[in-house]
Parts: structure tokens; C-alpha cells; sequence
């Protein structure tokens, strides 16, 4: 029977601990957000490795948030997929630290873990609700640069999918990960609109969102096609895309019954 009981000093917070096995050679910081490697082994053989075996964050794996890292970790190149470091992580649920990349208050706000290049596994903006998002427990002032911890209670539920940065290029198609949340960082689309087509879902209630930061999208607008939809537009037609161009601009997809639902949206223009 497993207990969550909490035994100790009262200063100490409640958390929910668990043992995996990493199998990467790079170093780990304390608070790092992990992922379970979902795809191991081979997929016609069942494999319960699946969901004890972690890596860094990625967006093939960031559906399958596991939780954040109890100790540091020091780099070690010998470590592989056959010879995995046994360590110790705090699970969803838990009231722990985490690793930031800015500015937070107590009691003001989210974050969620990011997979984009030097960030993965550091929450630094807030995405969707669910499993890989953190209620903020701790005002902490950010030092540029420096990722630092923050105390905060680990939220449970659906997945949140994580978070990524997308830097538009002009007149480009870009990718966006499956699920999750996309932030675009917007630019001047001289000559047409970088765009991009959400692909049908593969899991009932899969969670799509995407939004405008720090950056507007300006004379043309990042343009979010729906390949397969049953949302409406705000005139009442069926919904085929939503372009979004300015700060805050975001909306937010649920995979449902094989199509696409447009859950809420803020600015932009639906067509």
C-alpha cells in the first residue's frame, strides 16, 4: 500500500516520489522536468519500460510528462539506453522544486516545461493545464541567463503536452509538435504568411494550442490550417483556418470524436 502521508518535519512538502531509470549522457539540474520515453523497444512487443525509462524533454515525448528531477545529475557518456542511471523524481501531484527561466510570484500564474533547444525540461511560460504544469508557490526575481528553482505543487490530470518556441521565418511554412503548445514569435511577413496545418489527432482529447508572444506577426498573419474540423467560425461557417498576428492572438484545439473542436480563441481572424 502506498501512503502520502506526510511523515516528517513540518516545514518539509508534501511530494509523491518515484525511482526511473535515465538512459541519457547529459547532466541533469535539480528541478529539470523529464519525459517518459514512450516509444521503447519494439512497437509490436508489449514493454513496460515505456513508463520507467525517461529522457530529456523532446516533441516526439512531451505528451508523456514523468516529473522533475529530486538531484542534480553529472554528465556521464556512458550512459546509454543499455546501461541507465537509476534515479529519483518528483511525481505529478507533488509540491517540489522546480527549474525556471524567469520572473514568478506566489500564488500568481503557471508554468509549463519547455522542449526548445536549451530549455528543455525548464519551465519558463505557461501552456496548457494538466501534467507538466506547475502552480507557482514561491516569489522568485530571475537572473537572465541562470536557470533557478521556485517552489511550486505539480499539477495532475491530462497531459499538458509541454511547451515550445517557434521562430516564424517569412513566407515559410513552420512545424508545430502534436499536442501541446505552440508559441510563435512573430515577425514582419513581408511576402506572405508562414503557415502551418494541424494534422489529424491520434488520442481522444489531445489538446492543441497556439499563441502569438513577444513578437506580433505584421502586414500578413500566421496562418493555422485544420485538416479535419468541426468547429465554427465566428459568421457560422465550418472553421478551415485561423490566422493569428498580434501579441496574445491564441486559440485552442480538442481532438474529439476524429475531428478537430475549436475550444476558445482569442483575436485573430477565422476563415
Amino acid at each position: 500500500m502506498t501512503s502520502h502521508a506526510l511523515n516528517a518535519y513540518e516545514k518539509k512538502a508534501p511530494a509523491i516520489k518515484k525511482w526511473v531509470w535515465f538512459e541519457g549522457a547529459t547532466a541533469l539540474k535539480a528541478g529539470q522536468a523529464l519525459c517518459y520515453n514512450s516509444d521503447y523497444g519494439t512497437a509490436t512487443v508489449a514493454d513496460g519500460r515505456r513508463f520507467s525509462r525517461v529522457e530529456v524533454p523532446s516533441t516526439t515525448n512531451a505528451r508523456y510528462f514523468a516529473g522533475v528531477v529530486v538531484e542534480a545529475l553529472a554528465a556521464d557518456t556512458s550512459r546509454s539506453t543499455s546501461k541507465p542511471a537509476l534515479i529519483e523524481i518528483y511525481a505529478p501531484g507533488s509540491v517540489c522544486p522546480i527549474l525556471i527561466a524567469g520572473n514568478t510570484v506566489l500564488g500568481t500564474g503557471s508554468l509549463t516545461f519547455d522542449v526548445t533547444a536549451t530549455f528543455k525540461g525548464v519551465f519558463r511560460y505557461e501552456g496548457l493545464d494538466g501534467e507538466g504544469t506547475a502552480d507557482i508557490l514561491q516569489t522568485v526575481t530571475y537572473a537572465a541567463d541562470t536557470a533557478e528553482t521556485c517552489l511550486a505543487k505539480l499539477q495532475e490530470g491530462p497531459p499538458s503536452g509541454g511547451v515550445e518556441v517557434v521562430q516564424l521565418v517569412d513566407n515559410t511554412a513552420f512545424v508545430m509538435m502534436v499536442g501541446g503548445t505552440s508559441l510563435l514569435i512573430g515577425l514582419a511577413a513581408g511576402t506572405g504568411s508562414p503557415t502551418e496545418e494541424i494534422l489529424d489527432g491520434t488520442i481522444e482529447g489531445l489538446r492543441k494550442k497556439v499563441e502569438v508572444i513577444t513578437t506580433a506577426v505584421t502586414t500578413n498573419e500566421a496562418g493555422i490550417d485544420i485538416e479535419n474540423n468541426d468547429g465554427i467560425t465566428l459568421a457560422g461557417g465550418a472553421l478551415a483556418s485561423v490566422a493569428l498576428g498580434a501579441i496574445g492572438d491564441q486559440v485552442v484545439f480538442k481532438w474529439q470524436g476524429g475531428v478537430w473542436r475549436n475550444m476558445a480563441s482569442v483575436g485573430g481572424t477565422e476563415s
